[in-house]
């Protein structure tokens, strides 16, 4: 299992679990083998290249498998035709995260300031899932906001903790919820979050906005499709557990299984939202 980020991070994590349940299940090890850099496209490039056996899987997710490939024209494998889905695992509800020196606790509140304001946002980097959920919300909101990139989410998180910028849209605010520097006045999802039901939707606040996350497991086109099966049975186990579930909601994710048809479904339906994103917020990687 290739994994394209360093061990130990939220990929790592959610990868390592699903590889010891298609362990138990297939009678044999799953490798997890770390392939980090560029964003994950290194290992989703390794991936997308490997045999057709069934021996190689991809733990990735929508940044690599839906958002890397509409902007970043060093890509060489194709969002839809690379890969086959095995399961998704989890879904990733993304956050709005403001500096409380802004005085701003609700979505109200908060598009009547950026209209005021000049006003910075943070993100993980060109292309990350924040830079697209905060262009997404800019867009639905009819506001504007100049974008400030950072080598990974919790730099970011720290910008709006010290001020030097005022806000963040993106699942990494959780972890700041408590903190008085931080409000976290809403998350951009249908459903109330259960790890933190305090945290008003967007659409509870009169803005009708939708937008996820989410992590999947894919093997390379072509796979057998018993073989993408015998795998995707136990992660479907390993999802309604009441310990995947346990633990996954301490990271601030929801457990979600996906089928390899609504896992294919869902990099689809995504290709076309994140285009959608893309071309209104102009974002590329030059």
């Amino acid at each position: 299992m290739i994994v394209p980020y360093n061990p130990g991070g939220t990929t790592d994590i959610l990868a390592r679990l699903a590889a010891d349940a298609i362990s138990a299940s297939i009678g044999q090890p799953v490798v997890v083998e770390n392939k980090p850099g560029a964003g994950g496209v290194v290992g989703a490039t390794l991936a997308a290249g490997a045999a057709n056996d069934g021996y190689t899987i991809f733990f990735g997710n929508n940044a690599t498998n839906v958002v890397q490939p509409l902007i970043n024209p060093a890509v060489t494998y194709d969002a839809i035709q690379s890969f086959e889905g095995i399961a998704t695992t989890a879904n990733a509800l993304v956050f709005v995260g403001v500096n409380a020196g802004t005085g701003v606790t609700d979505l109200d509140g908060f598009v009547g300031y950026l209209n005021d304001h000049k006003v910075k946002f943070g993100s993980a980097g060109v292309g990350s899932m924040g830079h697209f959920s905060a262009n997404y919300f800019l867009t639905e909101t009819g506001a504007k906001a100049t974008h400030i990139p950072y080598q990974g989410s919790n730099n970011a998180v720290t910008a709006i903790l010290s001020g030097e910028i005022e806000f963040m849209v993106d699942p990494a605010v959780t972890r700041q919820i408590d903190n008085p520097d931080m409000n976290v006045i809403g998350v951009i999802s249908d459903e109330r979050h259960p790890a933190y039901p305090d945290v008003p939707t967007t659409k509870e606040q009169g803005y009708d906005m939708s937008l996820m996350g989410w992590f999947g497991i894919f093997a390379p086109e072509g796979t057998d499709p018993d073989a993408i099966a015998a795998m995707s049975a136990p992660l479907k186990d390993l999802i309604a557990s009441d310990a995947y579930r346990d633990q996954v909601l301490k990271m601030g994710l929801l457990p979600a299984y996906r089928s390899p048809a609504e896992t294919d479904a869902i990099v689809e339906n995504d290709t076309a939202v994140f285009t959608q994103i893309r071309d209104d917020a102009g974002i590329s990687i030059k």
